[in-house]
């Protein structure tokens, strides 16, 4: 015990409170903050004077760790980026239908739990922040190659690109609404599987360099 009080007292008898965050830390806490606001709000109607209230610091701490607004929203959204790509990865011993039918379940998971935060990616809503918006698409195009070394597809020419930036469109779409449809998981996740493995094909088929018919989604 302390000569000046109890456990852990300050010479002077204050006890001190709770130990500085890194500024690492800080970061992510502000960050975390954001994300749990977005299941409920689009990502510009985010106020950083509510952020800054959840994390008990001032506002203008929270202008210390990211200097505008727009700094703090693409900061927020590329961490839910990094977790939908770290979701993501499929088994690298299994063949090819049955990783994709594991990443495409999961990513069905993984909207289903962040649903709210989910439609802010993905529709858009932005309000218009340029470093939010190149934040999207910088996601969106790691995207394409996750699923195109997923699918061992070595076609990576620009229409083979397009052809899985607009799958992914089915994907998000069927992410969004398939507990609603009354569809069965497994049958939305095998036309998912299907629908990628055929629009390669059919890209590389347009681009007059077919490539051997892929292993059927039930293989």
């Amino acid at each position: 015990m302390s000569r000046n009080g109890g456990p852990g007292a300050s010479p002077s008898g204050a006890v001190p409170g709770p130990p500085r965050m890194s500024a690492e830390d800080r970061r992510a806490q502000l960050v975390a903050i954001g994300l749990d606001l977005l299941q409920t709000r689009p990502i510009h109607e985010l106020a950083l004077d509510e952020v800054a209230t959840a994390a008990g610091v001032s506002r203008t701490l929270v202008f210390h760790y990211f200097p505008s607004k727009g700094e703090y929203f693409a900061a927020v959204v590329a961490t839910l980026g990094q977790r939908l790509l770290s979701d993501a990865p499929g088994d690298p011993a299994a063949d090819v239908p049955t990783r994709l039918r594991a990443m495409v379940a999961g990513f069905l998971k993984f909207v289903r739990l962040h649903r709210g935060a989910y439609v802010t990616l993905v529709r858009g809503a932005s309000g218009g922040e340029p470093l939010v918006l190149d934040i999207l698409d910088e996601v969106r195009i790691a995207l394409v190659e996750l699923w195109l070394d997923a699918a061992e597809w070595p076609r990576r020419d620009e229409l083979t690109r397009l052809a899985v930036r607009g799958w992914l469109g089915a994907l998000e779409e069927v992410a969004l609404t398939v507990a609603a449809s009354g569809v069965p998981r497994a049958a939305a996740v095998d036309l998912l599987v299907e629908g990628l493995l055929d629009d390669l094909q059919r890209a590389a088929r347009l681009a007059g360099e077919p490539m051997p018919e892929p292993a059927a989604a039930g293989a």
